[in-house]
């Protein structure tokens, strides 16, 4: 089998050699079971159907800078792929789906790589009971139709001096239920670039992050953030109004506990330095540890950022969730220096 031609159309084409990955499957009703695998790069899937890959670890080489890794698992041009109870540890992406359908990855853990879950050009996806944590980005799903991802933990995914728990990206009919994003640089950051997008983010907890929760690009009433509950973020949401129109954000947002407001009056989240963060790229994100953002916030009003008129009343949390992500900010701003 030779050289595997990916990408195409809009995007620059490139090769995946199969002879990089330590096995590869090409074929129908195949199964890979009860596995431990030590390479940089793990399990290669292409143009196969009926594959289930359960019960096993894949572990990767840490000493390889992380552009020099492969995936764990690679999953291409492919159908009914079931990733279960596998333990992924030091790859580039702990497992890379492209355009395939019907894939179901769960019960799966990913430390020490780029991005653990990373779902592109694909329809059908579910993912389920993952935990992400020490990556760059816990998962990301990106230009992907029928997709879920519930009951998962992105946990402490703050590498390269950034780091999202859960990444979502011009996804149609999307639902993100269930999970728990803590301890990251951003909890859950969706862009929205078209108006295909129909998203649901509801019941996650989105706790002690430096920015909770980011809306970036076109405002759409097709996305709902419904009963999250937002506790100990040093910034609890943005918009990122990419047009810089000054317009208010359409999405549809209710029954969330933000932190802080013990009320059933609706929540209106107010700040002038959310939005000089949002309209300059987070390049003055290393204020927020230092006095200069009390200064921004005194002498400018910024926009409306986010809204909810029927919150749930906060209960509030244990001090140490506040001094969490009080020591999150300052780590954040020491990397950023280095």
């Amino acid at each position: 089998m030779g050289p595997v031609e990916l990408g195409g159309g809009l995007f620059a084409k490139y090769k995946v050699r199969p002879a990089d990955f330590c096995v590869v499957v090409n074929a129908s009703d195949v199964s890979i079971v009860n596995f431990s695998v030590r390479c940089s790069a793990g399990i290669l899937v292409v143009n196969s159907h009926n594959v289930t890959v359960a019960h096993g670890v894949l572990a990767g080489n840490p000493a390889l800078p992380v552009h020099l890794r492969g995936a764990g698992i690679y999953v291409y041009n492919s159908t009914a792929v079931v990733i279960r109870n596998v333990k992924i540890e030091a790859f580039h992406d702990g497992i890379y789906v492209e355009r395939s359908a019907y894939v179901k990855i769960e019960n799966v853990s990913v430390s020490n790589s780029r991005y653990g879950i990373h779902i592109m050009f694909s329809s059908n996806v579910e993912v389920t009971g993952v935990t992400a944590s020490g990556n760059y980005v816990g998962a990301a799903v990106m230009y992907t139709h029928n997709a879920a991802v519930w009951r998962s933990a992105f946990t402490r995914n703050v590498n390269w001096a950034e780091g999202y728990g859960l990444f979502i990206a011009d996804v149609s009919n999307g639902t993100f239920t269930y999970n728990n994003s803590t301890g990251n640089i951003h909890g859950i950051y969706i862009l929205v670039m078209g108006s295909r997008a129909h998203v649901v983010i509801s019941n996650n907890l989105i706790a002690e992050n430096y920015v909770g929760f980011t809306y970036r690009g076109v405002s759409s009433g097709e996305v709902h953030i419904v009963n999250n509950t937002f506790v100990g973020n040093s910034i609890p949401a943005l918009y990122v109004d990419i047009f810089l129109t000054g317009g208010e954000l359409r999405a549809r947002i209710s029954g969330n506990m933000w932190q802080g407001h013990s009320s059933p009056n609706p929540y209106v989240y107010r700040s002038a330095f959310a939005e000089v963060l949002a309209k300059t790229e987070f390049l003055t994100a290393p204020m927020s540890a230092s006095p200069a953002r009390f200064l921004v916030e005194s002498f400018a009003v910024g926009n409306v950022a986010f809204i909810d008129p029927s919150p749930r009343p906060y209960e509030a949390p244990p001090a140490t969730w506040t001094a969490a992500a009080l020591a999150l900010a300052l780590l954040w701003l020491l990397t950023r220096r280095r």
